[in-house]
């Protein structure tokens, strides 16, 4: 048997508060950790701090969560049978070799409140992702769950929920480019193509 992790956050960010606000729900943000150590987790999010356009699939540091004094987590611990994990971690393996292809799922995440969602080929929201993924590891999670809806699924299994700050132990930023500062053409180039494969993917 082998564990993964389901990381829900508040983030301390203008967007995270929005959507919090927007839902009623304690929790914006969504991540898997494939290890007890949680030295990195994966997602859809936005890549650099400084600039919430630029969005796509992610390997978060910890540390992006340790920089407010007031960002909350719940963590949840999911046990899987090996060949369920093997499953999980070659899926996140495929899509981090693969990551330029990957772009967050705005159309998804700007009519969440109509009730639909935009099935688009490599394209996610966070919510989307770790649904995906609890999916793959064969537990029975609604098609297309929100946040809210994932906490109840998983209210089952074992659940620490506490500060960020009390959770992770001396986390490191590791290759994570969160603080890098984009300049303004590269960021409009990145963001440029990011919209063009989001709009022209194969739906």
């Amino acid at each position: 048997m082998k564990n993964i992790y389901v990381i829900f956050s508040s983030t301390d960010l203008k967007i995270g508060k929005m959507i919090r606000f927007v839902t009623k729900n304690d929790y914006n943000h969504c991540s898997i950790c494939l290890n007890s150590d949680f030295s990195m987790f994966y997602s859809f999010s936005r890549l650099y701090f400084h600039n919430p356009l630029i969005c796509g699939f992610t390997v978060e540091s910890p540390c992006r969560y340790t920089l407010s004094q007031r960002t909350k987590v719940k963590i949840v611990t999911v046990p899987l049978s090996d060949s369920a994990y093997f499953a999980v971690e070659k899926m996140i393996n495929t899509m981090n070799d693969h990551c330029d292809e990957y772009v967050y799922n705005f159309f998804s995440a700007l009519s969440y409140l109509f009730g639909v969602r935009f099935n688009r080929s490599k394209a996610f929201t966070c919510a989307e992702f770790t649904n995906n993924v609890l999916k793959t590891a064969g537990l029975d999670m609604p098609k297309m769950a929100n946040i809210e809806q994932m906490e109840q699924a998983l209210s089952g299994y074992p659940t620490w929920e506490g500060r960020a700050v009390d959770g992770f132990d001396d986390p490191s930023w590791g290759d994570d480019p969160y603080l890098d500062h984009v300049g303004k053409m590269r960021s409009a180039v990145q963001i440029a193509r990011r919209i063009m494969l989001l709009m022209l993917g194969p739906a």
